[in-house]
C-alpha cells in the first residue's frame, strides 16, 4: 500500500513538472512571436509619414561673406519695425522724386503684395510700395473709325520713371533685396504662403513680364465701360503687369525688361 502511494506521489509529481515545463515554453515561445512580430513591423517603412522639405526652386545667393566684411551693416529689425530702414536704404539708390514717393508703413508687405499680383488681372493701388500717379491717359480718334488710339503722346508720362530707372544701380538694388530677404519672406509667408518662398515667386514674375509680347503701333483701343480697353482679346486677356508694360511704349518697356533681366541673374 506504502509502494503505491509513492508511486502515485512520484507520478503525480511528473506530471506536475511536466505541465510547469509545458506552461513555461508556451510563454517563451509567445513572447518570441510577439518580439518577432513587432521587430517586423518596425521595419515595415510607413508611407506618408516622412514631411518633404520644400526646396527653393532659385535659392537666394548667399551674401555671408559680404556681410562680414562690411561692418556697418545693422542687424534686421523686426518685420513691423523695418519700414523706415528699408526706405532710407532704397532712397540712398532713388531719384528725389521716387524717393519721396515711397510708402512709410508696411513697405515690405506692399512689395510682396504688389509683385505677388503682377501676374494677376488687378493690382491694387493702396498696396502699391510707390505711389506716383503719371498723368493722364492719352488717346487719339481713329479719324471716321470707331475706337481710339493709344497715342504716343502717351508714352511720354512714363519718361521720368524710366530715368528713375536709369539712375538705380542694379547691383545695389538686389543688395538690398538679398540683405532683407528674410523679412519679405516673412512677408509672403503672412500673406498666404507658409510653404513657398518668395524669391520663386518673384523669378517667376520677372519671366512672366520678360514673356509679355512686343506690340507695334498703333495699339486700338475701345471703352465700353469708363476705362479704355485693348480691341484684340489677346492683349485685353493679359495680365495687369502686362498690360503696363504696354502702355509705356516698346520702347520703355525693351529698357525696363533688360533692368529686371539684369536684376533677375543677380537674385538667382
Amino acid at each position: 500500500m506504502q509502494r503505491n502511494n509513492n508511486f502515485l506521489k512520484y507520478t503525480l509529481s511528473l506530471v506536475f513538472i511536466l505541465t510547469i515545463a509545458f506552461l513555461y515554453f508556451q510563454m517563451k515561445t509567445a513572447d518570441q512571436v510577439r518580439t518577432e512580430k513587432n521587430e517586423f513591423l518596425l521595419e515595415i517603412p510607413i508611407e506618408n509619414q516622412e514631411i518633404e522639405e520644400i526646396i527653393p526652386r532659385y535659392p537666394i545667393p548667399d551674401i555671408s561673406e559680404n556681410e562680414i566684411n562690411r561692418k556697418n551693416l545693422i542687424s534686421l529689425p523686426p518685420l513691423d519695425e523695418s519700414d523706415e530702414y528699408l526706405r532710407m536704404e532704397l532712397v540712398n539708390i532713388m531719384i528725389a522724386d521716387i524717393s519721396q514717393a515711397i510708402a512709410k508703413t508696411t513697405l515690405v508687405e506692399k512689395i510682396v503684395a504688389t509683385i505677388d499680383n503682377i501676374p494677376r488681372s488687378y493690382m491694387a493701388e493702396r498696396m502699391r510700395p510707390i505711389q506716383i500717379k503719371p498723368s493722364s491717359f492719352v488717346v487719339e480718334a481713329q479719324g471716321s473709325l470707331s475706337g481710339f488710339i493709344l497715342s504716343e503722346e502717351n508714352y511720354k508720362r512714363y519718361d521720368y520713371l524710366l530715368n528713375a530707372l536709369d539712375f538705380i544701380n542694379v547691383n545695389k538694388l538686389a543688395d538690398i533685396y538679398l540683405r532683407f530677404y528674410p523679412l519679405l519672406q516673412e512677408a509672403y509667408k503672412d500673406l498666404g504662403y507658409p510653404d513657398a518662398y518668395f524669391n520663386d515667386r518673384l523669378i517667376d514674375v520677372i519671366d512672366h513680364l520678360l514673356s509679355t509680347p512686343e506690340v507695334n503701333d498703333p495699339i486700338i483701343l475701345h471703352r465700353p465701360n469708363i476705362l479704355f480697353e485693348f480691341v484684340h482679346p489677346e492683349l485685353e486677356s493679359l495680365s495687369s503687369g502686362q498690360k503696363l508694360l504696354i502702355r509705356t511704349g516698346k520702347r520703355h518697356s525693351s529698357r525696363i525688361k533688360q533692368f529686371i533681366k539684369e536684376f533677375r541673374a543677380l537674385i538667382s
